[in-house]
């Protein structure tokens, strides 16, 4: 059997070493773009590679029906005990789970070399431009200068990853090929990004303050669409952070909602009327400087700080629902994962095209992505097992 890899990556290196540990008979080839092997690995989790998420749920993604049979199937534990089986170590730190080497590079070649010594070839700085069924199988068309990289294959398996950061190789070029092919996709957005905000001036004298809120993302009627708490980044035009970015790619799966507002609330633990209280106490006490309680002298130009009782209320208010319409979103250069991608509808539960017999796809390339924190990396893997299960 021969079998190709479109993309390594790392849902591609995962694929290629899972399917070649279970056919160790098998030609398996991974064609790789770009001249270096997972690039875009060595960014994750700050360097340190986050490469699973124990607390993982259904939830955690954008189509959590469609994932959470194969959660029930292969869940946390059995996740890291398939890692653990190939020789990979792992330390955790909460719920991310890290390799033991706390190091992306040293990870890559781990997986790399791992994959080389069972066998599996790569082709890098091949790009694949097309490719045709012939004799039950398939053909691919490649920019190879070497005719001998074209070669014919039983099964091939598209791991070409989307959109997100192309100066690391994912540049969703062959999304085109999948769609003059036939294949449903749904518009890739830029996930896991910074958010722009309408009225950048709204956050002057704010650039590089980091405050722990809750933020919730809002419709334009008002109605609460998610909120989650944590670290909020506050930039010249915008919001970031990792709460943040997960607030935003719920904005793009939910294609980007006309008149949508993010609201930060920066005392979350209290509730509207014991923080006006509290502000109005602590201002009988320092009434000249109590705002340096609460916010740096550099940022309490933000807010309009009260100076008699009539005023607290508000003041509480405001630091409770501080609101900003959203105008845009950071694009694919500053984006961990891409919304969208290959529809779910096209697939089998094995994840084999209905339509193309043969064929396979796995991670980012589908329509399917998670929240930060090791998410996507899970499924990279998982998508994996779910192919070498079938194949």
């Amino acid at each position: 059997m021969r079998i190709a890899v479109i993309g390594g990556g790392a849902s591609g290196l995962y694929g290629a070493i899972a399917l070649k540990k279970k056919h160790p008979e098998a030609e398996l080839f991974v064609y790789e773009k770009e001249e270096k092997i997972a690039r875009k690995l060595y960014a994750t989790g700050n360097g340190h590679c986050n490469l699973l998420n124990a607390a993982v749920v259904a939830e955690d993604f954008n189509n959590p029906a469609f994932i959470a049979p194969y959660l029930k199937r292969y869940p946390f534990a059995a996740l890291k005990q398939t890692l653990a089986s190939w020789g990979i170590m792992t330390l955790r730190e909460g719920d991310y789970v890290y390799p033991l080497s706390y190091n992306a590079g040293t990870y890559v070649g781990f997986l790399t070399d791992l994959a080389t010594s069972l066998g599996v070839h790569f082709f890098t700085g091949v790009r694949v431009l097309d490719y045709s069924q012939k004799d039950g199988g398939f053909v691919l068309k490649t920019d190879a200068k070497t005719a001998s990289m074209d070669f014919a294959f039983d099964k091939i398996v598209f791991a070409s990853g989307g959109l997100s950061t192309p100066k690391l190789g994912s540049d969703g070029s062959l999304f085109p090929l999948l769609a003059k092919r036939g294949y449903s996709l749904v518009q890739p957005l830029p996930g896991l990004a910074p958010i722009k905000v309408a009225h950048p001036e709204m956050l002057k004298g704010l650039s590089g303050y980091r405050h722990d809120a809750k933020v919730s993302l809002l419709s334009k009627e008002g109605k609460l669409l998610y909120t989650e708490r944590g670290e909020v980044l506050f930039k010249e035009d915008g919001l970031s952070g990792i709460v943040v970015f997960n607030v935003e790619s719920v904005y793009c799966r939910l294609r980007q909602p006309v008149g949508a507002t993010i609201s930060l609330d920066f005392f979350p633990d209290e509730t509207r009327e014991t923080l006006a209280e509290e502000l109005k106490n602590n201002h009988a006490i320092n009434p000249l400087f109590y705002g340096e309680a609460y916010f740096p002298k550099e940022v309490q130009d933000h807010f309009t700080w009260a100076k008699n009782s009539d005023h607290f209320l508000l003041l509480a208010q405001r630091l409770k629902n501080d609101g900003y319409l959203i105008k845009a979103t950071y694009g694919f250069d500053h984006s961990q994962v891409t919304v969208g991608g290959v529809s779910i509808t096209s697939l089998k539960p094995s994840l084999e095209s209905i339509k193309e017999p043969g064929v396979y796809f796995l991670g980012e390339v589908l329509d399917l992505d998670g929240f930060c924190g090791g998410f996507n990396l899970t499924w990279a893997l998982l998508s994996a097992l779910i192919v070498r299960d079938s194949l």
